[in-house]
């Protein structure tokens, strides 16, 4: 969420989002109208008379305030209950008091004072610094996309009472823009004329999407998914069942226009989505399985429909053309692509305000050189110098126009001193000041379209693989899909993650003999013509979590072969972890450090977490703690049962020095063969990265004998020349490298595991429950679910410079870590 908040005075920002004619309206006869809010007490003594207050009026036209804060909605998993909203008259929401996402119009939230204030116009981000205040802006950025999930909206607007003050909230793919704090115990007319401008205003203008028409009991389309749930299905028509499924009482149900430029409107319904990327800010991506009601699309009347905001960019191509450009090149594995287009004419426009969010608008000021920005009376001085300057004088100079500070330094409850508040904005400043490019003036959100896209084919999550074959089976499917785009189309993804990767089950429909692995969500794809243009995104390009170490430790680079298939080997990690046996304990912990965790550079510049770098440079699956996971053919019993076969998986081999630990106690029989697989893996990108950072492969030859047994031998064997061990390494890492370099070897590798070697797998017996507690909540630190953006938590401390080793020696010489075969290889030649 950093730099895509934003604040405006009160009157740009009502006539900015809520531009209408109510001169006629005597806002006067309101003026004692919230006397009656108590604000010295407690959070709920402030609900009710705040409702009857504007509930006692004419204000609201067909809506009503309601308390909400009791009861939660039915269908909302987190049960979150916001404190208040405005509903339809009618809405079961105002007589239960109880929180319905489908049909609030506006939140409200309720803060005793102003120290749960999830804004602040005072820093270059708008996201305070106090932590219960950021914790409050997280408490609504949660019910705004719960919000957005259950509605269909181009925007949603929210109320923040804070004592006797308030703040207006305007909420978009790009940003929020709220107002500046006002008191509306003293000016009850600006409260007021809020909820009247937004009661009276139309549907679209409250942020409603007329392209979603909302399936009401009674009508036609209504009665026909009712006997859609009445139907007798096959037991193997997963998609029809699943459609069904999606047809919950407590969801609204949807007729969905897609406008396509060649086939015109179709139209299908759809109930609850079986995927939607959480958040506000940014794609937001929902899937539906969807009934089509037009003709003319083929045999099946399902389909998935893909609803999404996408980035505007010059260069941006349509996801539905580069699925057509890819199908007609014959790459396997992928979507069909049906019908595509923008959405009528919605777009973001919180964008739009960043040059009036601040008097002068430093966000006016375009990248250029850190010489440029300060001016040439001022070269000696730094850009964060300037800016402490200006902070301090409430004045600042900046080439092309001047800009009013955004308020003096804070203090009162959560004061901060002010060389520490000094400090945070320049490291606000500071964030994307590269190579003397100054862009951190520079608005940082982004245009965005509201786009839908329809496909013929309606996969599973990758996370339902049935079985540990069928999940490796997938992935080379999907691996193939990007060497076909890759050499018959010039293409490349950019995007491997878990959530892209599709499973196809064989049924009697679609006649298949086994599962097939789709590659979709060709979005952030680029030609690799245009390589040569450079970045289409300024943002790294992919998802956090799978993305390569390389590309996180260098987001300015192009993404190459090895970073993709890199990114499918975290994605093959990830399935593995949560849903195949091992021995790995404390599989959050795992989970967190190995995908979410990053290493903060700067306030918001991330590069790769520790535990993924670890693990990826040595060539060896590990915990924090060092010790070696290992996937089990089956789930381990308790031992009190008679079943259970011993593992020992946490036995440390005890060293005066350090904590390395020995594998896991785990006979060949009981390994899974994916383990293999995982392994064979890594020794690839540990020697890719051991090339790509040579000195870390430098101080594994430097290191004491004793510590390297095998490269002791080899040394020896060389008369003690360490430098000619350095170059036998680099040789052979060079040779093993190579074999990222291209697709061939991993779709081999994949291929040989699971069909050659198919009957060295176990069945559907290694498939477990998700092992990741979703309550699992990682001390100091948040988990990070968005595309495209570095860890939202505070990281522990830095890392020392020397990354943590491991010189665990594998019980099977099959599945030793790679730094220790290529090093041990000739030895043992």
């Amino acid at each position: 969420m950093s730099h895509k908040l934003l604040g405006l005075p009160y009157d740009e920002w009502i006539d900015a989002f809520l531009p209408m004619d109510d001169s006629e309206v005597d806002y006067m006869q309101y003026n004692r109208l919230f006397d009656g809010v108590v604000v010295d007490g407690k959070e709920s003594d402030m609900y009710e008379p705040l409702v009857n207050a504007l509930n006692g009026t004419d204000i609201l036209g067909d809506f009503v305030l309601a308390e909400t804060y009791a009861r939660y909605d039915k269908s909302d998993k987190d049960k979150k209950k916001a404190d208040g909203g405005m509903y339809p008259k009618g809405s079961s929401a105002i007589e239960q008091k109880r929180t319905d996402w489908a049909t609030v119009e506006v939140f409200i939230e309720c803060k005793t004072n102003d120290s749960g204030d999830p804004y602040d116009e005072n820093t270059l981000s708008g996201i305070p610094y106090a932590e219960t205040r950021r914790d409050a802006l997280g408490q609504i950025t949660t019910y705004a996309s719960t919000v957005f999930e259950y509605q269909h909206l181009t925007h949603h607007f929210g109320v923040v009472v804070l004592g006797s003050q308030a703040r207006l909230g305007r909420w978009d793919h790009s940003g929020i823009v709220f107002s500046y704090k006002f008191d509306y115990k003293e000016e009850p007319a600006k409260l007021a004329r809020f909820f009247w401008r937004v009661a009276h205003a139309t549907p679209e203008a409250r942020g409603h999407d007329s392209t979603a028409t909302r399936i009401l009991p009674g009508s036609a389309d209504y009665k026909t998914l009712e006997a859609w749930k009445a139907k007798e299905l096959a037991e193997d028509d997963y998609v029809a069942r699943r459609f069904v499924k999606s047809l919950t009482e407590h969801r609204p149900w949807w007729r969905l226009t897609v406008a396509d430029g060649t086939h015109g409107k179709k139209d299908f319904l759809v109930g609850q989505p079986t995927f939607a990327a959480s958040g506000v800010v940014g794609r937001c991506t929902r899937g539906y399985i969807a009934l089509s009601v037009s003709s003319g699309h083929g045999d099946s009347p399902f389909v998935y429909l893909k609803d999404c905001w996408r980035v505007v960019h010059e260069r941006s191509e349509l996801e539905g053309d580069i699925l057509s450009y890819l199908n007609g090149k014959g790459v396997a594995n992928i979507p069909t692509a049906l019908y595509h287009g923008d959405v009528e004419d919605h777009r973001t426009i919180s964008q739009d305000f960043c040059k009036c969010a601040k008097a002068g608008c430093v966000s006016e000021v375009v990248e250029g050189t850190e010489n440029q920005i300060v001016g040439q009376d001022d070269k000696e001085k730094s850009p964060v110098e300037e800016w402490a300057k200006a902070a301090d004088e409430n004045l600042g100079k900046v080439p092309g126009g001047t800009w009013k500070a955004t308020g003096a330094i804070s203090s009162g409850p959560n004061y901060q001193s002010r060389e520490s508040q000094y400090a945070e904005r320049s490291n606000d400043l500071r964030t994307d000041v590269v190579d003397g490019n100054l862009t951190a003036l520079r608005c940082r959100m982004k245009a965005h379209r509201h786009y839908r896209l329809v496909v013929e084919e309606v996969g599973l999550p990758l996370q339902e693989f049935p079985c540990g074959r069928i999940l490796v089976w997938a992935i080379r499917d999907a691996v193939i899909a990007h060497q076909d785009a890759y050499t018959k189309a010039r293409v490349m993804h950019r995007d491997i993650s878990v959530g892209n990767i599709l499973i196809i089950p064989p049924n009697s429909k679609n006649k298949k003999a086994t599962h097939q692995g789709l590659l979709a969500d060709w979005e952030l794809s680029k030609r690799l013509d245009d390589y040569a243009a450079g970045a289409r995104h300024p943002d790294r390009t992919g998802t956090w979590q799978f993305m390569s170490v390389y590309i996180q430790d260098h987001p300015e680079s192009q993404v190459e072969i090895a970073d993709e298939l890199e990114s499918f080997l975290h994605v093959l990690i990830y399935c593995a972890i949560r849903y195949l046996p091992h021995t790995c304990e404390n599989v959050g912990d795992f989970m967190h450090h190995y995908f979410d965790d990053g290493v903060r550079k700067q306030e918001t510049d991330y590069t790769c977490g520790l535990l993924k770098a670890t693990i990826i440079k040595n060539g060896e699956l590990i915990t924090r703690s060092h010790v070696p996971i290992i996937f089990l053919r089956r789930h381990q019993a308790s031992p009190g049962d008679p079943d259970s076969q011993p593992v020992e998986s946490s036995q440390l081999l005890k060293k005066s020095s350090n904590l390395w630990t020995k594998p896991a106690t785990v006979s060949k029989t009981d390994r899974h063969p994916i383990n293999r697989v995982i392994t064979s893996l890594l020794e690839c990108f540990a020697a890719r990265y051991s090339l790509l950072y040579p000195k870390l492969s430098e101080e594994y030859a430097s290191e004491d004998d004793e510590d390297f047994p095998n490269a002791f031998s080899f040394s020896k064997a060389l008369g003690g020349d360490k430098g000619a061990l350095r170059a036998h390494n680099k040789l052979i890492s060079t040779l093993t490298s190579k074999l990222i370099e291209s697709h061939i070897h991993m779709i081999e590798l994949l291929s040989t595991a699971s069909d050659e070697m198919a009957h060295r797998w176990p069945g559907p017996e290694d498939r477990l429950a998700d092992q990741l507690d979703p309550g699992f909540n990682p001390s100091k630190a948040e988990k990070v679910r968005e595309k495209r953006a570095a860890p939202a938590a505070k990281p522990g401390p830095q890392p020392a410079s020397k990354r943590p080793r491991s010189t665990t020696l594998a019980a099977d010489p099959g599945e030793q870590p790679a730094s220790k075969r290529l090093r041990g290889s000739a030895s043992r030649g």
